[in-house]
């Protein structure tokens, strides 16, 4: 007869393995520091993160613009233009309001019954955007929406009501507004980069004008005199608050407009599908290696004896 016996360390090696797994203990205080770091890690990750989903989401409406102009018929998109030229030429040449001074009631003035005819010029269709800007010295390619309320500066550039529509034209000035230094967003962030004789584009219902840097000045926020028309002149200023954080006056970049086929402009002069914006590296490393550490500091750790 042929007996098998089990060896003979096999129930002490079975013991010895219970016990450590039962000696183990999760540690309250290591799990408070764990959650700790991982909090830490997502605040800064944050503004580089939502900037990356920020951005993202400019570029898809920009190319659903850009799908948008090119779907529309060119009698359409003339109609467009011609319309927004004659309301431009209706426009009074008065002083503009501050875009971001509130009333006493914390919110934007309201405006006049002309506004209904104002959000009908240049939509391709109801919350679309009326235009595109592109900076390329700044990385900026932006949509424009009508008007300055908080709700559009937060979905991109907001064009000033009362200034002229971004279509070009002799005596027109048309006034861009965009927040800067805001968590989440870029937006003008880095307008101030911008030096004399820098261009930028504004693509409208099929056209390309293409501006150039000639001042750039900071005012306080109830000085409108830079704002106006003037006879001659083709003007887009772009607005944003500054000092960033503290918001106490406003910086004017201004440019006026220049030939689009000259070779200084050939670059912005054709409009292109916006690119994807860069991922960010730098928040997906900082949230792994906060992961990392945690898991390292909450893991269970053998019981003091």
């Amino acid at each position: 007869m042929i007996v098998t016996a089990e060896p003979q360390d096999a129930t002490p090696l079975r013991r010895r393995a219970r016990r450590a797994s039962v000696e183990r203990r999760w540690s309250p205080m290591s799990i408070a520091v764990a959650v700790v770091v991982m909090a830490g890690a997502g605040l800064i990750a944050y503004p580089s993160g939502a900037t990356w989903i920020s951005d993202l989401t400019h570029a898809s409406t920009v190319s659903g613009y850009a799908q948008a102009v090119s779907d529309s018929t060119s009698s359409e998109l003339g109609g467009m233009i011609d319309a927004a030229r004659d309301y431009n030429e209706h426009l009074p040449d008065g002083p503009l309001r501050d875009p971001y001074t509130l009333n006493a009631a914390g919110g934007a003035d309201d405006v006049d019954d002309g506004r209904a005819d104002y959000l009908q010029q240049l939509s391709l269709a109801p919350g679309a955007p009326m235009a595109r800007i592109r900076i390329p010295g700044i990385g900026v390619d932006l949509p424009i929406y009508h008007g300055t309320d908080e709700d559009t500066l937060a979905r991109g550039i907001g064009h000033l009501y009362g200034s002229g529509l971004p279509v070009g034209g002799d005596g027109t000035h048309s006034v861009l507004t965009g927040h800067s230094g805001i968590p989440g967003a870029s937006l003008f962030t880095r307008l101030d980069e911008l030096d004399l004789g820098d261009e930028f584009a504004i693509d409208v219902a099929g056209e390309t004008l293409v501006y150039r840097v000639d001042q750039i000045k900071t005012v306080l926020p109830d000085d409108g005199d830079l704002l106006r028309q003037s006879p001659g002149h083709d003007y887009v200023t772009l607005l944003t608050c500054t000092p960033t954080g503290v918001n106490t006056h406003r910086l004017l970049v201004r440019g006026e407009r220049v030939d689009a086929h000259t070779a200084e402009a050939d670059q912005i002069s054709l409009p292109s599908a916006p690119g994807a914006p860069a991922l960010p590296w730098g928040a997906f490393a900082v949230l792994i290696g906060g992961l990392a550490i945690a898991v390292v500091i909450a893991r269970p750790r053998p019981a003091a004896r």
